[in-house]
């Protein structure tokens, strides 16, 4: 049998997973941080030396980045790792089938091998067209962005960007306050200083500045003062869904995605139950005389532990088939 080598390298963690060719069972996942190896290979290393399949058995090699691929040396937005195409040609061999994809490129390819049971619908999903574009969006260390284009034969074109570092833009005083604390900080204000678990800080920070206290606590913290009642903590984790909202009509407004949008990442899957009660649909529909084109976008969480890898073991079964 043959088989896929795979991994979704990201800003704190790189998982890895072998996938038999033309399925998308995943086995042998392992996470390891990043910040406890020196290089990427240094951790292949250790994942190939613990491994049960023969590396000969290995026909195709997927690597999604969390990062621009396209550069002449790869490096992450996120963590100092640093690399070549060559560097990874020449660790592999040429004989295998290799591919560098970005994150979300990843993400993209893994829509269609999502089980139902893994995407959760925040409002109507009624007018879900699976054959028009989708967007893939997902804070958790940055806040990354793809756009999917259906094929009805081959693998889906996935059209790459760096999304997350659009520019964020207040509409209401509230929001006006907290972009003017962020522009002391950053200078210039994107949207991923405020959809990522920073960002989810940064409004903690600043939603209570307002209130004359001057305290920053951690994202997990966050969750826990949320699950107490922290009236600041809830504000901030819903300005934080209000942000993903407007951010994800932005997105719409770009690309009318009738075949929906997903919502990807380390923080949202935690708190299912608090977008559906929060403003993020609101905020989403807030498009003046473009409202009626943006509300009938279905959103849903994916909720899958692995998509990224899911998406490489897609992408490696055609990257064998056609080349």
């Amino acid at each position: 049998m043959s088989y896929a080598l795979i991994a979704d390298l990201g800003g704190t963690n790189a998982r890895f997973a072998l996938a038999p060719i033309h399925k998308n069972d995943l086995f042998e996942v392992k996470v390891y941080p990043c910040k406890d190896y020196l290089d990427l290979f240094s951790a292949v290393t250790e994942y190939l030396n613990q491994s049960s399949v023969d590396f000969e058995q290995v026909s195709a090699v997927v690597f999604a980045i969390a990062g621009p691929v396209n550069q002449p040396v790869i490096r992450f937005t996120n963590n100092n790792w640093q690399f070549t195409h060559e560097d990874v040609e020449n660790f592999f061999g040429k004989e295998k089938k290799i591919a560098l994809i970005n994150d979300y490129d990843a993400l993209g390819h893994s829509l269609d091998a999502l089980p139902k049971s893994e995407l959760a619908a925040v409002g109507d999903s009624s007018k879900l067209d699976l054959n028009a574009p989708r967007w893939v969006i997902g804070p958790g260390t940055g806040l990354g962005v793809s756009c999917v284009v259906p094929q009805k034969e081959g693998a889906n074109i996935i059209l790459p960007g760096e999304g997350g570092h659009v520019d964020l833009s207040p509409c209401n005083d509230l929001e006006d306050d907290i972009v003017k604390f962020l522009r002391k900080k950053y200078q210039r204000v994107s949207a991923e200083h405020v959809l990522s678990g920073r960002g989810l800080e940064n409004l903690y920070e600043a939603l209570a500045l307002r209130e004359g206290v001057e305290k920053r606590i951690t994202a997990p913290q966050i969750g826990k003062a949320v699950s107490s009642g922290d009236p600041i903590a809830v504000a901030a984790l819903n300005q934080f869904f209000v942000f993903l909202g407007r951010v994800v009509g932005d997105l719409v407004l770009s690309v009318e995605s009738r075949g929906g949008v997903y919502i990807t990442g380390g923080i949202v899957p935690r708190y299912i139950e608090e977008i559906r009660k929060s403003d993020f649909r609101d905020a989403m529909q807030d498009k003046g005389p473009m409202k009626g084109l943006v509300s009938p976008i279905p959103t849903f969480v994916v909720m899958s532990e692995y998509p990224g890898l899911i998406g490489c073991a897609c992408y490696a079964s055609y990257l064998v088939s056609n080349t």
